[in-house]
């Protein structure tokens, strides 16, 4: 059997050290990847979340509708709107309202995009005024308000059989 020097011995030693400080290096390197791809998951996560919460709580209530009546037909509604409580501020611009006209002589749609150039916040009231309309006693009126992130608001109207000249209150 043949003995080892003491030269020898701390040449294996440093040997070994050196594969340990490669192994420690990996393992770092491999956890690095680890967190920084469970950091990207997070983040994607919550905006995945926050996305949710706005397209589910983001809105417009109806406060009340009026309409302007003229030679016993409505040719103008005036439908007033404040945000949903919990919602986020949502940009006019964006917004798309559909309207629909039915009585027993058919029906008549209309695709129109709200534009105004502000954004309703919290508190805010707005007024959404859609003329050019010719709806008689008995027919009914539904429209659509659809924000660019968010839950549609649906209004149905039915037009009273008795109209009076002036501003009527509908809802």
């Amino acid at each position: 059997m043949m003995k080892m020097g003491r030269d020898r011995r701390g040449e294996m030693g440093i040997g070994a050290m050196i594969l340990f400080i490669a192994m420690v290096l990996v393992a770092s390197v491999a956890s690095s990847v680890l967190i920084s791809t469970a950091n990207n998951l997070r983040e994607q996560a919550l905006q995945t979340g926050n996305d949710a919460i706005a397209s589910v709580s983001t809105g417009y209530e109806v406060s009340y509708v009026t309409g302007d009546v003229s030679g016993n037909e409505i040719t103008r509604l005036h439908v007033h709107l404040k945000l949903a409580p919990g919602s986020h501020a949502i940009d006019v611009n964006g917004v798309v309202v559909s309207l629909t006209i039915s009585s027993e002589s058919g029906s008549v749609s209309a695709d129109m995009a709200c534009d105004p150039t502000n954004v309703v916040d919290q508190g805010d009231r707005v007024e959404l005024i859609i003329s050019g309309l010719s709806a008689g006693p008995g027919a009914t009126v539904s429209l659509k308000i659809v924000p660019p992130t968010g839950f549609l608001t649906f209004i149905e109207l039915t037009i009273p059989d008795v109209l009076t000249n002036g501003t009527m209150f509908l809802r």
